[in-house]
């Protein structure tokens, strides 16, 4: 089958199933009373059912993620239309309608706002150890610049995590599986006076590693080998939450968080010889001795680690007052990855990379919200936002005394491309809802933003000639400001159809890039956002389906490029971002569930010429017309679940997933070589629960058909060759999970 063939299918199965739906509902009029749950968000910063939300919501519950086997912030890729999410070099890269994340180096900022439990994670290594003892994840689809802000152009992901509860309660998991899996989780929560509840929750996760490096050594006989496992797993982590009812209308919340690994999880594949730039390191470390093009199999000459840390606490008052809710959050967070790796994928002490961040932020925020009944809602805030980083990105280059025609040095030489950056922001917003008769609403908001931001770049080449490469350079402070207004109507047609229209604008700021020869500022992108929704609960609620029609003019887009050794961040001129999302959950039958989104996006550069540093023979090339990276044109998933009844005995019940994406680039400049095809995804699960559901055991299966896709390639430096390097999604795994609750 074609690929134009499959996405026909593919599109025609997930539009058909509504109209499906209407036969089935015909023929089974026995399931009376049977409907789908009511889903609660709180991504409007107020409780809302999803069919009621006037933005596209993906909301996610504790149930729905173990049924589709997610157990981290990756495992969101294939759950929602629209978003890519990967893990590259320790962080969390997440792109939503073609807008995120794609640093080369550490210290850079996300277009697609984090949060767990409302606190902004500004690093996207600290998403990916939020991922635990999950309530509910909400992903925000488009740019949420009146009550988000920061940083939120592309859309937000929002991790709430479970709380005490009213009764004591608590739950245990054992994950075993291939690749040696071992995963415990714990937590424990409750009352432990009337006004007072406390649930803390622990996880272990060992795993052997998807990677093995073939790592020569020196023994008194003869030169030996010795296997390690990469992209391996040794990680723990532990949340305690307290809550506090001070007073009937006074309550207190107090979140700690810690995750700490000690493993070699982050790695590097090679994919392409690249453009070979450097003929001295092409000698040293010809592609004939490098790993074959995706594999996970390859020589290293150094041991790679990876240990991270990232600890964070966060205080939450809520105090309601006749009509309003005063809302305090206040929260402390330290994100520190530590990694290191070969960079070369060979035997040869040809070059290796050390990678570490030391950053801490400090953030509050205030909001006061309507809660009394009225036609007027409405919510103000302010906001706090201020950070520190220290960046390290050190690679080891002991081959550059030839390049510069010194006599050889052992210790030449030391490339460091460190920095430091600081910010503080701040911001005030506000939004109203304003609702004429009974199904009418205006929608008016806006939030006015500044950050100031600053640093320094501490670029040395230790030990070699001259210090000609240094670049020892105080950031000049800079500010950028803007107003991100929004304006929509909602529009209730009936109680099971709801409509709405929005304009929105989305603020990313400008900044600096520490650690690069780069010492001016480069300018914020701004985008403007239009948006239709329907959202529609039909055939007694059985069944819902939601739709979204969007369009997006951005402009300044910051584009990340390799020049020479040497990562830059410009300003793309202008790009156009369109696509309609499909959504929808169906029950035809009491033991069936159909779930399907599907996504179409057109996502291109409208104007700018930029010069491919990896091209220079081109000159400067016109960015118009090529798609935006990571922007597939389609992408759809559909899931099957059935559940059997065995009567006294318990039941069962089996989920299938699959998803199919559309090729994408991963360069602005639709380089060939940073590109991969299109692929599908498929994962299965069978969950056997007790009669009382007080313990379950369920096995898992995950890239069933065991694809090879590359989920990030850049190039690297010209002085290494600006070969083509990346990260390769997770292969097939499969295991075992065992589940105890009271």
């Amino acid at each position: 089958m074609s690929k134009t063939a499959r996405r026909t299918w593919l599109l025609a199965c997930l539009v058909a199933s509504p109209v499906l739906s209407t036969s089935v509902h015909a023929q089974d009029a026995t399931d009376s009373g049977l409907r789908l749950e009511e889903v609660i968000v709180t991504s409007q910063r107020r409780t809302t059912d999803v069919q009621t939300t006037a933005a596209a919501v993906t909301a996610l519950s504790t149930e729905d993620l173990k049924l589709r086997s997610a157990y981290s912030v990756e495992d969101l890729n294939t759950l929602s239309p629209s978003v890519l999410v990967s893990s590259f070099q320790g962080e969390a890269q997440i792109y939503i309608r073609g807008i995120g994340y794609s640093s080369i180096v550490g210290g850079s900022d996300s277009s697609t706002a984090f949060h767990s439990d409302g606190v902004y994670i500004s690093r996207p290594a600290g998403a990916l150890p939020a991922f635990m003892d999950v309530a509910r994840v909400e992903i925000l689809r488009g740019p949420q610049g009146t009550l988000y802000g920061r940083n939120a152009t592309g859309g937000s992901v929002n991790v709430i995590s479970k709380g005490p509860g009213h009764q004591l309660e608590y739950e245990g998991e054992l994950t075993v599986g291939n690749y040696d899996r071992f995963r415990l989780f714990g937590a424990i929560g409750g009352p432990v006076t009337d006004r007072i509840g406390i649930r803390l929750a622990v996880q272990r996760e060992k795993r052997g590693g998807y990677t093995t490096l073939v790592r020569p050594i020196n023994d008194p006989a003869n030169i030996g080998l010795v296997r390690d496992d990469a992209e391996d797993k040794d990680e723990w982590m532990a949340r305690l939450t307290v809550e506090a009812a001070l007073t009937d209308a006074l309550k207190f919340t107090l979140k700690g968080d810690y995750y700490a690994a000690d493993d070699s999880a982050v790695t590097w594949t090679y994919f392409d010889d690249g453009t070979k730039t450097d003929p001295v390191y092409q000698a040293l470390v010809p592609p004939s001795i490098r790993a074959k093009p995706y594999s996970r199999t390859y020589r290293s000459d150094i041991q790679a680690f990876n240990k991270p840390r990232v600890l964070g606490v966060s205080g939450k008052l809520e105090w309601q007052l006749p009509n309003v809710t005063l809302t305090s959050l206040s929260a402390y967070r330290e994100t520190r990855p530590y990694n290191r790796d070969d960079l070369d994928a060979s035997a040869v002490f040809g070059v290796d990379q050390l990678r570490a961040e030391d950053q801490n932020q400090v953030s509050q925020e205030l909001q006061l919200t309507s809660s009394g009944p009225g036609r007027w809602q409405w919510i103000l805030g302010a906001y706090f936002f201020n950070e520190h980083n220290f960046i390290r990105n050190e690679y080891f280059l002991p081959f550059t005394d030839a390049i510069f025609g010194v006599p050889e040095d052992p210790t030449c030489c030391l490339l460091l491309l460190n920095g430091r950056t600081s910010t503080r922001a701040y911001a005030v917003f506000g939004e109203s809802t304003l609702s004429f008769a009974d199904r009418l609403q205006l929608v008016l908001g806006g939030r006015y933003s500044s950050e100031k931001r600053g640093g320094a770049n501490l670029v040395v080449y230790r030990n070699a000639p001259a210090n000609i490469f240094d670049n020892v350079t105080e950031f000049p402070e800079a500010t950028f400001s803007a107003f991100t207004p929004k304006a929509g109507l909602n529009f209730t047609l009936s109680e099971d159809a709801f409509l709405y229209a929005s304009a929105s604008r989305g603020f990313k700021s400008g900044g600096f890039n520490p650690g690069s020869y780069q010492n001016t500022p480069f300018d914020p992108e701004k985008i403007w956002a239009y948006e239709l929704g329907a959202k529609l609960t039909l055939f007694d609620r059985r069944l819902r389906a939601n739709t979204a029609a969007f369009y997006y003019d951005y402009t300044d887009l910051q584009v990340q490029d390799t020049e020479n050794n040497n990562v830059v961040i410009r300003n793309a001129a202008a790009a156009r971002v369109e696509g309609i999302e499909v959504e929808s959950s169906w029950l035809p039958t009491r033991a069936v569930r159909i779930d399907t989104n599907a996504t179409w996006l057109h996502a291109t550069f409208t104007d700018g010429a930029l010069l491919d540093p990896k091209y220079p023979a081109l000159g400067v090339q016109s960015l118009s017309g090529k798609s935006l990276p990571r922007a597939p044109k389609f992408k759809a998933g559909i899931g099957a679940q059935y559940e059997a009844s065995l009567g006294n005995r318990g039941s069962l019940t089996f989920r299938a997933d699959y998803t199919w994406q559309d090729d994408i680039f991963f360069s602005a400049f639709n380089t060939p070589v940073l590109h991969e095809g299109s692929y599908g995804w498929a994962k299965a699960r069978v969950l056997y629960s007790s009669p009382s559901e007080s313990w379950t055991i369920a096995a898992y299966i995950d890239n069933a058909t065991d694809v090879t896709v590359a989920t990030n390639k850049i190039f690297d430096g010209d002085i290494i060759g600006s070969a083509v390097l990346g990260n390769l999604a997770p292969p097939r795994t499969y295991g075992l999970e065992f589940t105890v609750r009271q």
